[in-house]
């Protein structure tokens, strides 16, 4: 079991984390005065996998936003389950223009301003799908309770399914969920002062037979475009020599060797709660950087950035999660070669 309170400001952040939640104050508002039920472990489990599934198994069409920060970005989804399986378009509607075009397990990213396909994985946790691993540990990191009173979302009923930390290490999450189709319609990331820091919502959905699957179909000629795959190249951290402490419940769900530019490689791991994820990035200093600061923190829209010098490398964590986990985790990093490196 990882420990991440054990220093004078960890301390002082359990006590803020402690006092809120005696006073009921983690999630409360005024306009929150109604009946809610918790749920159990396996009563939670259930429910989060009837969300998850409903991102599958249901035909819906919609524009939603996404808000990081000050930040907000619109995409229309279409996602249509037919005798061949899965079919989504989904078209990025602010910024530099991208379609993803998915077929069961495989998306094609189409690039217009290079006239490039990409052919992805597809990604279990893309809206409205959120979980990002299993849902059965979930109720170990969150408390969860349902809200009995019915709220509306784009113009179709839901109901809140709040999900408290229950430890300061991460923040909640606030989920509405369609009352019929059990689909999210809405998802908020919570700090521990009460602010949404992040949220996704759709503005507009068409479900069921209503939906035009016209909308499937891109809005470019492709031919005489590039074709691509994504070739990804996993890299074992511990092999390398790299001794990482994560949060208690983040497990590994990718690790892989990204390029960065022409001549150096960052190494990139992904761990997740289910709920929440956390990047570390590992990569050598530059001779430019040798004298730079040996750590810093900042804040990018509702990301909270931690970088800190290990021997002849950068550790930068990232993640929608308190910036002391992310220190914590940067801080104990640690580099030990492996004997064969060190004997070539």
């Amino acid at each position: 079991m990882v420990h991440y309170l054990s220093s004078p400001v960890l301390r002082k952040t359990k006590t803020k984390w402690l006092s809120l939640v005696l006073a009921g104050a983690v999630f409360a508002t005024p306009a929150m005065a109604q009946t809610v039920t918790p749920l159990t472990g396996d009563e939670l489990v259930a429910f989060l996998e009837q969300v998850q599934k409903a991102s599958v198994i249901n035909d819906y069409s919609g524009v939603f936003t996404y808000q990081q920060g000050e930040q907000i970005m619109s995409s229309r989804v279409t996602h249509i389950v037919d005798g061949e399986g899965v079919k989504e378009r989904l078209e990025l509607l602010d910024g530099d223009p991208q379609e993803y075009l998915r077929t069961n397990d495989v998306v094609q990213c189409l690039m217009p301003e290079q006239k490039k396909i990409v052919l992805t994985p597809a990604r279990k946790d893309r809206f409205p799908a959120f979980l990002q691993t299993e849902a059965k540990h979930v109720n170990q990191y969150y408390m969860a309770t349902l809200s009995d009173k019915k709220e509306r979302v784009a113009g179709h009923e839901c109901r809140l399914l709040e999900l408290s930390p229950r430890t300061p290490d991460r923040y909640g999450h606030r989920l509405c969920i369609d009352v019929k189709s059990k689909l999210l319609l809405k998802s908020q990331t919570v700090g521990l002062d009460n602010k949404v820091v992040e949220q996704v919502a759709f503005t507009g959905l068409v479900m069921g037979k209503d939906v035009n699957t016209a909308l499937l179909t891109p809005s470019y000629k492709l031919k005489d475009w590039v074709v691509e795959k994504e070739e990804l190249v996993s890299v074992d951290f511990a092999r390398e020599g790299w001794k990482l402490r994560a949060p208690q419940g983040y497990v590994p769900i990718l690790s892989i060797i990204r390029p960065k530019g022409t001549n150096q490689q960052v190494k990139h791991l992904i761990l997740s709660d289910g709920l929440s994820s956390i990047s570390v990035f590992v990569q050598q200093v530059t001779e430019a950087e040798k004298t730079l600061q040996a750590h810093g923190a900042v804040q990018v829209g509702s990301l909270n950035v931690f970088r800190q010098r290990v021997d002849n490398y950068w550790v930068t964590v990232i993640g929608a999660v308190p910036m002391n986990t992310l220190e914590e985790m940067a801080v104990s990093a640690k580099f030990i070669p492996p004997v064969s490196s060190k004997l070539n």
